[in-house]
């Protein structure tokens, strides 16, 4: 049942956010622009919005709003937390399938390996043992957290304590990690994920952790908004448009999660 919902929530949400949005309605101004005249005005305001958030410097500007409440954690700030009650959870971004290279046929995507450098990084810096969290919402053999667990452990040399691989989503992800965290008896979690992500993944460990007590201390990474401009961020280009998007997906999540912040997590 949870994967058909996923599956749904995905659809939903490829059509209301970029590029699927801008299909749809551009699609609809050239259907019925002969016989509306606001709907020429439709289309024409939606490709325009399509060209604007497929540039560097629009998405960048978007990245930057969640950039300027999330700055970056500072490692001795880590280093003072107690680490027998504290733990670096890390949060899966997805998984490549049909990588044939592997004896799997599984690997991590850009995401999902990103965060598990920095976590490993950080865990070298804070002497904190690692969590990697993450099920298999599309399918395949292997969950997130373990593919995440095996490049950690093989490619970066950092131990990993605890594995949670059945979640299929951000909520999930805060669901089941503390109940996990609970019998270990962790009181306090760095959490990594991109900058974007984080909002709406405090906001879930937040909710799920409410009961228990549990500290959350974000350590944002991935940022964006701050790189160099150079003349390419002026045209369109699929980053461009990959970044808006992410940014639109988390603005719309959060306001989702916010809403069912009234319902119970566990």
């Amino acid at each position: 049942m949870d994967s058909i919902v996923w599956m749904l929530t995905n659809l939903i949400a490829s059509l209301i956010l970029p590029p699927g949005l801008f299909f749809v309605l551009i699609a609809l101004g050239m259907w019925q622009g002969r016989k509306r005249r606001w709907m020429r005005w439709l289309a024409g305001v939606s490709l325009a919005a399509f060209v604007a958030l497929s540039t560097g410097v629009v998405a960048y500007s978007l990245a930057g709003l969640f950039e300027d409440e999330w700055p970056p954690l500072d490692p001795a700030v880590a280093r003072r937390l107690p680490p027998a009650q504290s733990m670096i959870v890390v949060l899966g971004g997805g998984k490549i399938m049909g990588a044939l290279e592997y004896p799997e046929g599984e690997t991590l995507s850009r995401a999902s390996l990103r965060r598990c450098v920095y976590a490993a990084r950080l865990s070298e810096q804070t002497g904190l043992r690692l969590a990697v969290s993450g099920g298999k919402p599309t399918g395949g053999e292997l969950g997130e957290a373990v593919l995440m667990k095996n490049f950690i452990e093989r490619g970066l040399k950092r131990p990993v304590a605890l594995v949670e691989d059945q979640s299929l989503d951000t909520r999930q992800n805060a669901l089941n990690m503390v109940k996990t965290l609970a019998r270990g008896k962790i009181r306090t979690i760095v959490l990594v994920t991109d900058v974007l992500h984080m909002p709406r993944s405090v906001l879930a460990f937040q909710a799920a952790g409410a009961a228990s007590g549990l500290t959350i201390v974000p350590a944002p990474m991935h940022f964006l908004a701050s790189a160099p401009r150079n003349i390419t961020d002026f045209l369109p280009s699929v980053w461009g448009l990959d970044i808006s998007r992410y940014v639109l997906h988390e603005f719309v999540g959060e306001i989702w999660y916010r809403l069912r912040r009234s319902i119970p997590l566990g």
